[in-house]
């Protein structure tokens, strides 16, 4: 009987390895962009914006784009849509923004593979309007009169966002698994019960034997619907606890004295 529990013990360890090699071979990057656009009444001397927000995943191709001016870039984006079937290599979003109309935070799916950010503003100033930034953090960013600034604030994403779905369901697999061992050693236990009866004097040692294998598989029943309940357990409160409310965007006071697009420092 033993060894039955020692084989399903050792299923189980071959399931938790499984399921934390799940959780190693998880997204290498952001899963989700965070923007919250705060845009001036003087904003383009109080004109609409053009705005284009592109997440590139090849790191020639950042650094191509990086030295784009907005200018350079809305006279060569259709070509470049054109050359990005499916967006294999970027994703790019457009927004026109008017002056003083206040824009609900933004938040849009990536890949979950690394990338990096660039936004493009056609203003009608001199400069380059254009700025790179980091996909992985939230970004406020503020157009003002003449040019637009970048300042990151905290993940996008809290850390325990990227292990949580796979330790979750897996943890809560396993319990299940755990209380399906549970029913088989209760039915184990039940037919060794019902095998007793009618047992004559002659067949003492069958008789012991069973009463043996009962007692086996009863603890087994009982370490078996403990630990899967736990398991079921541990495995709905990783799933369901609530994330942080926290915003990820940082406070910044409101000014307009940006002159160039640039990335403030956290």
């Amino acid at each position: 009987m033993w060894d039955k529990v020692f084989r399903c013990a050792g299923g189980l360890s071959l399931g938790i390895g499984l399921c934390m090699l799940v959780v190693g071979c998880g997204p290498t990057g952001p899963t989700r962009l965070k923007m919250k656009f705060d845009v001036s009444r003087k904003a383009n001397d109080d004109n609409p914006v053009q705005v284009d927000v592109v997440v590139a995943y090849d790191p020639e191709l950042v650094d191509e784009l990086d030295r784009l001016t907005a200018k350079e870039w809305f006279a060569q984006r259709d070509q470049r849509l054109r050359n990005n079937p499916g967006q294999q290599n970027f994703n790019s979003w457009r927004w026109e923004l008017t002056p003083g109309v206040e824009v609900p935070n933004i938040e849009l799916p990536l890949r979950g593979v690394p990338g990096q950010g660039l936004l493009f503003a056609d203003y009608f100033s001199r400069g380059k309007h254009s700025a790179r930034f980091d996909p992985r953090l939230a970004q406020t960013v503020q157009f003002r009169h003449d040019a637009f600034r970048l300042v990151p604030g905290k993940p996008n994403e809290p850390e325990s966002s990227g292990w949580r779905p796979p330790v979750g369901w897996s943890t809560f697999g396993l319990g299940v698994v755990g209380i399906g061992l549970g029913v088989m050693f209760t039915v184990f236990a039940a037919d060794a019960a019902e095998q007793t009866q009618g047992l004559t004097p002659k067949d003492s040692a069958k008789h012991a034997r069973l009463v043996d294998d009962f007692e086996d598989y009863e603890l087994g029943l009982i370490i078996s619907y403990s630990v899967g309940a736990a398991l079921v357990l541990a495995g709905s409160a990783i799933l369901l606890w609530p994330e942080s409310n926290e915003s990820p965007f940082r406070e910044i006071p409101d000014s307009d004295s940006g002159t160039n697009a640039t990335a403030a420092p956290w």
